[in-house]
Formats: structure tokens, C-alpha cells, sequence
């Protein structure tokens, strides 16, 4: 029989009382609490009360504790509704244990998506209802709720040092014992010694200008991975069909042309690499989705039905990153790629894999008379326009007509000093915004670029208007304000046009100051390598670099950066070592 009786949502009342009690009485817990629950995760509204007003403390750099709770709840009216401030003395008069709270907040945690779930399956029946809603409508909504449930289920996993040096010794000692590569390693012996192989939980980007190869070269990589190590690779093509990359891969198993193959007036010599290509290929486990407009949220789940069949997963390739589709849409695409590139870092460190995705380059390659790719030209890298800038270096006496201009500031340690050196690089032409705050300054930059915001650098593309960012008016009054750092606020942030921008380098310093505004100096990413190929051959048909390929790893986040030297075979799209 049915119980028709109405059920009481699922919440844990002394696990809620038992954290804040710890808020109150330690009042660094918030730092680890505010990581891990949201003012939805308390059921009791009294609770959430206490604990907005606890993060609101922490978000303006004050000590939670008895007091300045109580103080704050007073001046906003809000004692009444968390039953007096008798309420409040006696979480502060609880005996707690601060080594469990990690345990009292999963908890809590456990509870909430709980109640998350329940009000998802109410949702799931009432759109069974609208008989309106396209089923195919329904699914996605669907994936997408089970997809940030998911997220909400993810713990910051915490250790110590002791355990996590035991961890570093034993991999140390598997490594001295085996002298293998730390990940997996591909055919290419100068790539593997530079990148030590592919690294489990890597997102690894590979640009490049369209037909350089970066397809054939991802096929070259998964294939032989696959083949060496006996582990599913999963390669999702956006734009080519399955039948297109099953060609190119039957072309590098056989060193025979695609088109050739195509045709199928083949002799039987050819006939016999064929059968033996496709026997060998039969048996690898080489997964390949041509789904046009994929999700993540698709992506997510196939990555996981594959690794609960196969236990691991050796590689996952997507080609590529701009047919990508968001789970979020915005009508900023900017934001939806840094939203795509986030979340497959997280797919890479929660199936512990590396993750390749293709990128295409933008076209500032083609305006430089050195078409070799830079870090810059990934699309939506930050860059700054600069007014009657000619130079790419600049002298002493040139520095101190520059400093005139307002571009010389360097910010270290909340100091500011002088650039003894520094650079100005041409990245091509991109589109800019002027950024305008509350007293008239102004400030044009790429979306992409990075400002102070608290203690954070937020991208232009995710600050609104009314946002609070870091200001030194010391360009103004150079004597007043060198150790002075303002709250400013954005008043209106505005298309400008497409401008000459440049990357403003100060070396061994990431921060500098533009027009008062706080910068930063470097372009960082969501990957943890950036794979860019370059074929000469590709601009100059009389280059004397015939069939040479250039992999440039542009940025090793634990590695170094340089150049890979590769044959490539046009006719047959294949790769091969140098020497």
C-alpha cells in the first residue's frame, strides 16, 4: 500500500546548529564552510540567516564571531527572525568538535541534494504532463539538471601534507623502478621528453590555422595510445563524420592516400594491408561519436558509461572547441567558452584522464610576417589597446618618455616601483571595450583581460556594471598614493571597436598599472599544455622546411615551453619523428 501521508523533506537540524556553532566559536572555519555549502544547503531559514550574515562578514575582510554576528543581524532588523539573540549565545555555548567538521558539513550537504533531487523529480513529472514540450526538449532539460546535481555532489577533498608527500614517494618509486613516462607517451620521443607523456586529469589544447593537422595529428596521438596501452579512447568528431575519421585512420595504419582508398581500384598487395589494418583496428577499443552540436552534458555522460565499462579511460580528443555547445547559454560567446574550457578541466581531473581539445586560431596569425602562433592568438586571449605605440623595445631615455604616458607602473607586493624593462608585442587587430568607473576613468582591453577585483583577477567579460575593482590613483598624485589600493566601481562598460591591441610584458612581475587600473600580466588559461602546430610549407610553397611540422608547446603549466620538430606526410596525413 502506498503511504499517501505528505513526507518531510530530508535535513539534519543538530549537523546545521553543529557547523555554525563552529563558525561562531572558530571563526577560520568559515574559510573551508563557505567552499562547500551554499545558504540553500541550511533547510531552516533561521540557519540561513545566520549563515548569510556570516559569509557576508567574511566577504567584507571581518572576524566572525559572537559579536560581530550579533551586531550585524541587529543593524538589519533580523534578530526577531532567528528567534533572539538567546538563540544565537546558545550555538555559541555549544560544545564542538572542529576535527568533524568536514563530516557535519557532507552531511549537510547529503541532505540537501537530497531535497534537490525530490523537487527535480517533481519538476520531471510535470513537464511528463505538458504534452506541448518536444520529448527531445524534456531529455536535455533533463541532462542538464542531472549534469549540475552532479556538480553539487563534487567534496573538496582535503589532505594533509604527510599523506599527500606518501602519495608523491610511492608514484616516485614506481617511476624509479619502471623508468617509464609519468603519462601516457605517444610515438613522438622529443614531444614525450619535453611533457614527460600525457598526463592523467591534463585538459591539453592543440591550435592551430584550419588544414595544418591538427585532426590528423590527434588521430597519429589516439591511435597509438590506444594500441600501446589497450585503453578506450573516445574521440568526438563535430565537424567529420565517423566514416571520414575511420578513412584517416585506415590511411595511417595502411600509408595509404584517403582519396586513393576511396576510389577502391586498389591492387592486391594493397589489398592485404587493408585486411590487416582492419583487423588491428577492430580490436582496439577506439570509441568515435560524430554527434553535430554535442553538449557537454552529452560529452559527460559517454565519457562515463565508457570508464564504468572499461574501469579507465586512456584519452578523450573533441574536435573542436568552437562547435562546442555550452550547458549555459549566453549572448556573450567569450563567456561560453571560458564556461566549456572550466568545465572540461573538471571532466579531465574527475575521470583522471587527459583531455585533448582542438581550437582554432584566430586570423591575427596571418597579419604578422611570422605566421608561427603565439599564446595570444587562441581566440578570447586578453590583450590591451595602447595609443601611438610603434615600438616593441624600448630604451632607458624612450622608458622615461613612456613613464610620462602612464604605462610604467609596476605593482609588487602592493608596491609600486618602476619597470626597469619591459615590452610592448603587436597581437593583431580585436574587439575592445572601454570600461568607464564612477570617477571617469577609462581603460580600453580585449574581454578577456583580467582586473582586481577583492582578491581576485575576474575577467572583463564576467564583471557588470556596479562591480567593485581595484583602483591606484598614484598615476594622478604620484606622491600620495604608491601604497594605496581603492575600491572603485564600473559605471558603464561599452563596445568600443576593433583596435590594435598589444600584450604589455614586465618581466618577472604579473601585475602593472594602465590608466590607474590594476592589471595582470599574463595570460592564463583553463589547459595545462597549449600544443600550437605551424607548418611553413602551410605559407611558403618554396620554403626550404618541405614536409616539416613545428609543435610549439606554448605553455607547460609543469614543464617547459619550446619547440617539437615532426615529418609530415600530406599525402597520407600522418606524422612522424624528425630524426
Amino acid at each position: 500500500m502506498i503511504n499517501t501521508r505528505k513526507k518531510i523533506l530530508p535535513y539534519n537540524i543538530m549537523a546545521e546548529e553543529t557547523v555554525l556553532a563552529i563558525i561562531i566559536n572558530n571563526s577560520d572555519s568559515i574559510n573551508f564552510v563557505s567552499q562547500v555549502l551554499t545558504i540553500e544547503a541550511f533547510y531552516l531559514e533561521t540557519h540561513q540567516i545566520i549563515y548569510k550574515s556570516a559569509l557576508i562578514l567574511h566577504s567584507n575582510y571581518k572576524i566572525v564571531d559572537l559579536v560581530t554576528l550579533s551586531s550585524w543581524l541587529q543593524d538589519n532588523n533580523l534578530i526577531p527572525k532567528i528567534g533572539g539573540l538567546k538563540f544565537l549565545t546558545s550555538l555559541s555555548e555549544k560544545i564542538v568538535n572542529l576535527i568533524s567538521l568536514k563530516e557535519y558539513t557532507n552531511l549537510i550537504k547529503d541532505k540537501y541534494v537530497r531535497r534537490l533531487i525530490i523537487n527535480f523529480g517533481n519538476e520531471i513529472i510535470n513537464w511528463g504532463y505538458q504534452t506541448n514540450l518536444p520529448l527531445e526538449k524534456i531529455f536535455n532539460k533533463i541532462e542538464k539538471k542531472i549534469f549540475k546535481l552532479n556538480q553539487k555532489t563534487n567534496y573538496t577533498n582535503i589532505n594533509n601534507t604527510a599523506e599527500i608527500l606518501t602519495d608523491i614517494f610511492l608514484d616516485l618509486n614506481k617511476k624509479g623502478k619502471n623508468l617509464s613516462f609519468s603519462g601516457y607517451s605517444s610515438q613522438f620521443f622529443d614531444l614525450n621528453v619535453m611533457t614527460q607523456g600525457f598526463q592523467k586529469s591534463d585538459l591539453i589544447v592543440l591550435a592551430g590555422r584550419p588544414s595544418i593537422g591538427k585532426t590528423a595529428f590527434s588521430l597519429n596521438i589516439a591511435l597509438d595510445i590506444c594500441a600501446k596501452y589497450n585503453l578506450p579512447i573516445i574521440f568526438f568528431s563535430l565537424e567529420m563524420t565517423k566514416q571520414q575519421i575511420v578513412y584517416r585512420l585506415l590511411a595511417i595504419e595502411t600509408e595509404l592516400n584517403t582519396g586513393y582508398l576511396k576510389l577502391g581500384n586498389l591492387t592486391e598487395e594493397e589489398w592485404k594491408r587493408i585486411n590487416n589494418a582492419l583487423k588491428n583496428l577492430s580490436y582496439l577499443p577506439f570509441y568515435i561519436d560524430d554527434t553535430p552540436n554535442i553538449s557537454l552534458t552529452e560529452i559527460h555522460f559517454k565519457i562515463k558509461k565508457i570508464k564504468s565499462q572499461f574501469g579507465s579511460i586512456g584519452i578523450v580528443i573533441i574536435d573542436y572547441l568552437q562547435l562546442l555547445e555550452s550547458i549555459k547559454k549566453t549572448e556573450n560567446r567569450v563567456q561560453e567558452i571560458s564556461q566549456i574550457t572550466r568545465n572540461l578541466k573538471s571532466f579531465a581531473r574527475e575521470f583522471d584522464t587527459p583531455i585533448i581539445i582542438l581550437s582554432q586560431l584566430s586570423r591575427n596569425v596571418e597579419t604578422r610576417n611570422n605566421k608561427r602562433p603565439i599564446l595570444s592568438d587562441l581566440r578570447e586571449s586578453g590583450c590591451i589597446h595602447l595609443n601611438k605605440i610603434n615600438n616593441q623595445y624600448y630604451s632607458y631615455q624612450q622608458q622615461k618618455q613612456a613613464s610620462k604616458r602612464k604605462i610604467l607602473f609596476s605593482l609588487i607586493n602592493s608596491k609600486l616601483k618602476y619597470a626597469k624593462t619591459f615590452k610592448f608585442k603587436f597581437t593583431g587587430f580585436k574587439t575592445t571595450f572601454n570600461i568607464k568607473t564612477k570617477f571617469d576613468l577609462a581603460l580600453i582591453i580585449t574581454s578577456n583581460h583580467k582586473l582586481f577585483c577583492k582578491n581576485f583577477w575576474v575577467r572583463l567579460n564576467r564583471i557588470n556594471k556596479n562591480y567593485l575593482i581595484k583602483i591606484n590613483l598614484s598615476e594622478l598624485l604620484k606622491k600620495k598614493f604608491y601604497f594605496t589600493i581603492f575600491n572603485e566601481k564600473i559605471k558603464k562598460i561599452e563596445y568600443e571597436k576593433l583596435n590594435k591591441v598589444y600584450d604589455f610584458e614586465i618581466p618577472q612581475n604579473k601585475n602593472f598599472l594602465k590608466n590607474c587600473f590594476i592589471l595582470h600580466n599574463s595570460i592564463e588559461q583553463d589547459a595545462d599544455i597549449v600544443l600550437m602546430l605551424y607548418r611553413d610549407q602551410y605559407y611558403n610553397e618554396k620554403t626550404k622546411d618541405e614536409n616539416i611540422a613545428e609543435v610549439i608547446i606554448a605553455k607547460q603549466r609543469n614543464g617547459p615551453t619550446g619547440t617539437v620538430k615532426l615529418k609530415f606526410n600530406s599525402y597520407l596525413t600522418k606524422f612522424f619523428n624528425y630524426s
